[in-house]
Protein backbone atom coordinates (compact mmCIF):
# COMPACT_ATOMS: atom_id res chain seq x y z
CA UNK A 1 0.00 0.00 0.00
CA UNK A 2 1.38 3.18 -0.69
CA UNK A 3 0.96 6.15 1.04
CA UNK A 4 0.50 9.95 -0.08
CA UNK A 5 1.80 13.26 1.61
CA UNK A 6 -0.50 15.43 3.32
CA UNK A 7 -0.43 19.60 3.61
CA UNK A 8 -0.86 18.53 7.51
CA UNK A 9 -3.67 18.55 10.44
CA UNK A 10 -7.27 20.05 9.80
CA UNK A 11 -7.89 21.64 13.25
CA UNK A 12 -11.49 21.54 12.04
CA UNK A 13 -11.35 17.73 12.14
CA UNK A 14 -8.05 15.82 13.73
CA UNK A 15 -7.39 14.62 10.77
CA UNK A 16 -4.75 14.82 7.77
CA UNK A 17 -5.41 17.45 5.42
CA UNK A 18 -6.16 16.76 2.10
CA UNK A 19 -7.56 12.84 2.73
CA UNK A 20 -11.23 12.16 1.55
CA UNK A 21 -13.60 9.31 2.00
CA UNK A 22 -11.96 6.34 2.28
CA UNK A 23 -8.30 7.33 2.15
CA UNK A 24 -9.10 9.54 5.99
CA UNK A 25 -7.05 7.39 8.48
CA UNK A 26 -9.36 5.61 11.06
CA UNK A 27 -7.42 7.52 13.92
CA UNK A 28 -7.61 4.75 17.23
CA UNK A 29 -9.96 3.89 19.41
CA UNK A 30 -9.76 6.89 21.75
CA UNK A 31 -10.55 9.48 18.91
CA UNK A 32 -13.43 7.46 18.07
CA UNK A 33 -14.56 7.63 21.54
CA UNK A 34 -14.44 11.17 21.39
CA UNK A 35 -15.79 11.98 18.55
CA UNK A 36 -18.78 9.75 19.85
CA UNK A 37 -19.01 11.39 22.84
CA UNK A 38 -18.85 14.79 21.80
CA UNK A 39 -22.19 14.00 19.11
CA UNK A 40 -24.48 12.33 21.34
CA UNK A 41 -23.96 14.82 23.85
CA UNK A 42 -25.34 17.30 21.87
CA UNK A 43 -28.46 14.86 21.20
CA UNK A 44 -31.40 16.95 23.22
CA UNK A 45 -32.01 15.05 26.72
CA UNK A 46 -28.55 13.68 26.87
CA UNK A 47 -27.21 14.95 30.57
CA UNK A 48 -24.04 12.42 30.65
CA UNK A 49 -22.19 10.06 27.86
CA UNK A 50 -19.92 7.31 28.68
CA UNK A 51 -18.06 5.81 25.85
CA UNK A 52 -18.09 1.89 26.80
CA UNK A 53 -16.51 -0.11 23.82
CA UNK A 54 -15.01 0.69 20.55
CA UNK A 55 -14.13 -2.02 18.47
CA UNK A 56 -11.88 -1.16 15.18
CA UNK A 57 -11.13 -2.65 12.19
CA UNK A 58 -9.68 -1.80 8.77
CA UNK A 59 -13.23 -0.33 7.11
CA UNK A 60 -15.83 -0.41 10.27
CA UNK A 61 -16.60 0.24 14.05
CA UNK A 62 -18.96 -0.71 16.39
CA UNK A 63 -19.54 1.55 19.16
CA UNK A 64 -20.89 0.89 22.83
CA UNK A 65 -22.15 4.09 24.64
CA UNK A 66 -23.68 4.60 28.16
CA UNK A 67 -25.77 7.41 28.49
CA UNK A 68 -27.72 9.77 31.81
CA UNK A 69 -30.46 11.04 30.40
CA UNK A 70 -33.36 14.02 31.76
CA UNK A 71 -36.90 12.45 32.78
CA UNK A 72 -39.73 14.15 30.30
CA UNK A 73 -37.41 12.74 27.29
CA UNK A 74 -38.54 9.85 25.49
CA UNK A 75 -35.74 7.45 26.01
CA UNK A 76 -36.48 5.24 23.10
CA UNK A 77 -36.50 8.55 21.00
CA UNK A 78 -33.27 10.06 22.35
CA UNK A 79 -31.45 6.34 21.94
CA UNK A 80 -32.55 6.41 18.35
CA UNK A 81 -31.47 9.81 17.74
CA UNK A 82 -28.32 9.63 19.37
CA UNK A 83 -27.29 6.31 17.29
CA UNK A 84 -28.24 8.34 13.96
CA UNK A 85 -25.85 11.22 15.26
CA UNK A 86 -23.03 9.12 16.34
CA UNK A 87 -22.98 6.86 13.07
CA UNK A 88 -23.03 9.79 10.74
CA UNK A 89 -20.44 12.26 12.91
CA UNK A 90 -18.05 8.98 13.25
CA UNK A 91 -18.82 7.98 9.36
CA UNK A 92 -17.93 11.86 8.66
CA UNK A 93 -14.92 12.24 10.79
CA UNK A 94 -13.06 8.96 10.43
CA UNK A 95 -14.62 7.65 6.45
CA UNK A 96 -15.04 4.35 8.53
CA UNK A 97 -18.54 2.45 7.81
CA UNK A 98 -20.34 2.46 11.66
CA UNK A 99 -21.73 -1.23 12.13
CA UNK A 100 -23.57 -0.69 14.70
CA UNK A 101 -24.39 1.53 18.34
CA UNK A 102 -25.49 0.64 21.09
CA UNK A 103 -26.60 2.81 23.83
CA UNK A 104 -27.67 2.12 27.05
CA UNK A 105 -29.29 4.64 29.60
CA UNK A 106 -27.97 3.88 32.66
CA UNK A 107 -30.20 6.57 35.10
CA UNK A 108 -32.68 9.18 34.60
CA UNK A 109 -32.25 12.40 36.21
CA UNK A 110 -35.58 14.24 37.87
CA UNK A 111 -35.26 17.91 37.74
CA UNK A 112 -35.14 19.45 40.99
CA UNK A 113 -34.59 16.34 42.69
CA UNK A 114 -31.12 15.22 40.82
CA UNK A 115 -28.33 17.61 40.27
CA UNK A 116 -25.34 15.54 38.92
CA UNK A 117 -26.28 16.58 35.67
CA UNK A 118 -23.71 19.59 35.75
CA UNK A 119 -23.77 21.33 32.45
CA UNK A 120 -26.75 20.29 31.21
CA UNK A 121 -30.16 21.66 30.30
CA UNK A 122 -33.60 20.14 31.77
CA UNK A 123 -35.94 18.64 29.60
CA UNK A 124 -38.05 20.75 27.25
CA UNK A 125 -41.95 20.63 27.09
CA UNK A 126 -43.44 18.11 25.33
Amino acid sequence: MTTRPSPGPNPASGLAGGTTGSERPPGDAADVARIAAQAASLVPGVSVVRPAAVRLDDRSVGLDLHLITWYGHSVPTIAETVRTVVADRVAAQTGLTVAVVTVTVDDLLVPGVDSSGAGAAAPEDG
